[in-house]
């Protein structure tokens, strides 16, 4: 019989957890608690044990999953992410090459197995079969599948008692330990997604795709051995204090904190979360401070009065008070502010933005040394940074990383698309929500350049010599010795020697760059081959879906904010994003909403620019001269013989007025602007005069539909002085912004210095390769 009910009895609860009647989960059952979920609600009770040597893991858990859609299931489907990196002949894998973050895989293989699956006295065991749903690969065990002896109605809850067994892989993509390091992410038997018509969406782990899942409520018990005492992080809060019992302990997460319950949002939903993951390390220093709404508040009033502006003034645009807690690794504890401030960053601008971050906590975790493949990650109120040793002042490193990662407490964690299907719905929303959260927040970037692995900020304003071929060996940097097949490198330029011959606090400058123009540069990096609305794992390779997914859609929004306006824009998220808190949008959900939102029809962008792979690149041309004086034959009629324009003097018209002046004749333009490709958006052109004048013309997506040119005639007195396609920089889907301006009189000075700069740089580098630095 199945357990198609509310909750077990308590003794039941105690008996499948493990644990003793003091320990009794307080996960609140289904339907019992004000502000549940709007779609089917999945609650983990789980008890889990880390052994250190070797690394595995053994665990239980209680899945309590109720059914809210209209439609019966007789069937469970579960991930085993794990099993990704079991073989080289995984779905994982096999796309990836046999490697994770560039580096070849052939030890530190990680595994999960299902040891037990039953519902009260019903053993589901036997029904298990591995599923392939999306490429048939018999040697991926990503996903499994279950059958009921009687299906699961709209309304009911399934309980389901699950223990499982885990090989911990080596870190390098995402989750696994290094030393005694430990980020377990995906590291337990997770229920897909029930759809109801559409049935379960359970797809295996892909090299480019990430998760989805529904959302509940957690309790968690970790066992481990005594050294992570008070040096572990995870989702959720510590629902009491670790116990310590002989060489291990016990520490208990509850999500979401029992306080938060209290704290329904606008939509009267208490802030359920969708996943669990945790971080463990014996060097973890554990700084936390408090966030403040009111002291971001006066930095940045004009950006919330202009929030409030386009909200309207009912919108309550405060934010609670949120404890941001630090793991940091002790070598860059004096970097716990920097991560302390980016994390704020992304809350106060995100939830002015797209509505308030519902936790009262969130963790960031700084991997250890060598486990840089757990960073950049994740999960609620849990993320992993990424930074280095000696970050400089204006790098954005750790910056950028935290930010982004913060940001995908909104985008993925309250709003939770199907990042299997449509990674840009929170990926790209979040690149686009980050960069214009970098630029208010920390400004421009500075590049910088590494010696010895210590980065100084600057960069050679023009490239050294080659390190190949006959510029390699003369420059004494790759000498070519075939006979013993590799290259001799006497003058490898790095540490030491590579500063003494670089010079760079003389020869180097500064570079900065704006964070929303970043993205257009890596957007533009490749031509792009899927649309932005293509499936993950149906994208021509890994760097087609990181660059639409990431990048491309990031410029995609910016284009369609310079397009409808910021304040319909801002209108237009907020309504998705408060629309689609906890529920699960596809693509079509979020054009549709955000048209609503922003009161504007943009339907034809969204099909354009996220269903097509069209471009665009205008560029402008300007034919400019004196009008000429007026010469040839006219006649008043065509009876008639023609006559010259300027008669021949004679005494008959001995007192004609002289010809004007060719200084006072008129000017004569031409502006020619063309597109190149095949999508079609509006665009402003900018004629500037020589009195400082200006006139607009905005060239309509209507019009480029019916030729792929404008022209645009001036006579007059004033003179041309410049003219600009685009000029405030609204469409960053421009592919070539080089050819969207003229200007009467070029700048001549900047030519100069740069090519003084080059110069000045080779003439050391000569000097300096001619005496081997003496």
């Amino acid at each position: 019989m199945l357990g198609l009910r509310g909750f077990a009895p308590l003794a039941l609860m105690l008996a499948l957890a493990g644990l003793p009647a003091a320990a009794a989960p307080r996960v609140p059952s289904p339907g019992s608690q004000p502000g549940d979920p709007p779609g089917n609600r999945v609650d983990y009770s789980i008890t889990a044990r880390v052994d250190t040597g070797p690394m595995t893991l053994s665990g239980t858990e209680t899945v309590r999953f109720t059914n809210r859609t209209d439609t019966p299931t007789s069937e469970l489907w579960f991930h085993l992410y794990w099993n990704a990196f079991s073989s080289l002949r995984s779905t994982h894998l096999t796309e990836s090459g046999g490697k994770l973050r560039g580096v070849t895989i052939d030890e530190g293989w990680g595994w999960q197995r299902i040891t037990r699956l039953q519902a009260q006295d019903t053993d589901l065991l036997p029904t298990l079969t591995i599923e392939t749903p999306d490429d048939d690969n018999e040697f991926d065990r990503t996903v499994v599948r279950c059958t009921l002896p009687r299906e699961v109605k709209p309304g009911e809850t399934l309980e389901i008692d699950v223990a499982w067994d885990a090989q911990i892989p080596r870190v390098r993509r995402r989750t696994g330990y290094k030393g005694n390091f430990l980020f377990l992410a995906q590291w337990f038997p997770k229920l897909g997604v029930f759809e109801g018509a559409r049935g379960w969406n359970c797809h295996q782990f892909h090299a480019s795709t990430e998760f989805y899942s529904d959302y509940g409520a957690w309790d968690v018990t970790l066992d481990l051995p005594a050294e992570y005492e008070k040096k572990i992080g995870a989702t959720g809060v510590l629902a009491e204090p670790p116990q310590l019992v002989g060489d291990r302990v016990r520490t208990r997460f509850v999500a979401p904190a029992p306080a938060d319950l209290e704290h329904l949002g606008p939509d009267g939903r208490a802030p359920w979360v969708h996943d669990f993951a945790w971080a463990a390390d014996p060097d973890f220093k554990s700084p936390k401070r408090t966030f403040h709404f009111d002291a971001w508040l006066q930095r940045f009033d004009v950006e919330v009065a202009a929030v409030q502006k386009a909200l309207g003034p009912k919108k309550n645009l405060r934010l609670r008070n949120v404890e941001v807690t630090v793991l940091i690794q002790p070598e860059r504890e004096r970097q716990w502010e920097r991560h302390y401030e980016a994390a704020c960053a992304a809350l106060f601008f995100y939830g002015l933005w797209f509505g308030e971050y519902p936790h009262s906590h969130i963790t960031v975790v700084d991997p250890a040394w060598g486990a840089g493949a757990a960073g950049g990650m994740e999960y609620p109120t849990l993320i992993t940074g990424g930074t280095r040793l000696w970050p400089t002042e204006r790098s954005h490193v750790p910056e950028g990383v935290v930010v982004h990662e913060a940001g995908h407490q909104f985008w993925y964690g309250l709003v939770g698309n199907n990042e299997f299907e449509a990674g840009w719905l929170d990926e790209g929303l979040n690149s686009f929500s980050d960069s214009e959260t970098l630029a208010r927040a920390f400004g421009r970037s500075f590049a910088s350049t590494d010696f010895a692995g210590v980065p100084l900020e600057g960069v050679a304003p023009v490239p050294g010599p080659s390190a190949k071929g006959l510029a390699g060996a003369l420059a004494g940097r790759a000498i070519p010795l075939p006979w013993l097949d590799w290259d001799l490198k006497p003058l490898e330029i790095d540490g030491a020697i590579g500063w003494w011959r670089e010079q760079p606090l003389v020869t180097y400058v500064q570079q900065s760059s704006d964070p929303r123009d970043n993205d257009r540069v890596r957007a533009l990096s490749a031509p792009q081959v899927d649309p932005l609305d293509t499936l993950g794992f149906r994208h021509l390779d890994q760097r087609s879906y990181s660059l639409n997914s990431y990048v491309r859609t990031a410029i995609a929004l910016r284009t369609l904010s310079g397009l409808v306006g910021r304040e319909k824009f801002l209108a237009g998220m907020r309504h998705y994003s408060e629309t689609w808190r906890q529920r699960h949008p596809y693509p079509q959900d979020f054009f549709d909403t955000f048209c609503a939102g922003a009161g504007v029809d943009v339907q034809w962008f969204f099909e354009d620019v996220f269903r097509g792979t069209g471009t665009v690149d205008w560029s402008v041309s300007v034919e400019q001269a004196r009008a000429r004086e007026p010469k040839g034959l006219e006649a008043p009629d065509v009876t008639s013989v023609p006559q010259a324009i300027v008669a021949q003097e004679s005494a008959e018209n001995a007192a004609k007025e002289p010809a004007s002046a060719p200084a006072e004749r008129p000017w004569k333009a031409r502006v020619t602007v063309v597109r190149r490709g095949e999508l079609c958006l509006p665009v402003e052109v900018e004629l500037v005069f020589d009195d400082g004048t200006r006139e607009r013309r905005t060239w309509t997506r209507e019009e480029q539909a019916q030729k792929r040119w404008l022209k645009l005639e001036h006579t007059g007195a004033r003179k041309l002085a410049s003219v600009r396609v685009d000029p405030d920089g609204l469409v960053p889907l421009d592919t070539d912004r080089s050819n969207d301006a003229w200007f009467d009189a070029p700048d001549g000075l900047a030519p100069v210095r740069w090519s003084e700069r080059a110069f000045q740089r080779w003439l050391q580098l000569l000097h300096w390769q001619a005496g081997i630095g003496g």
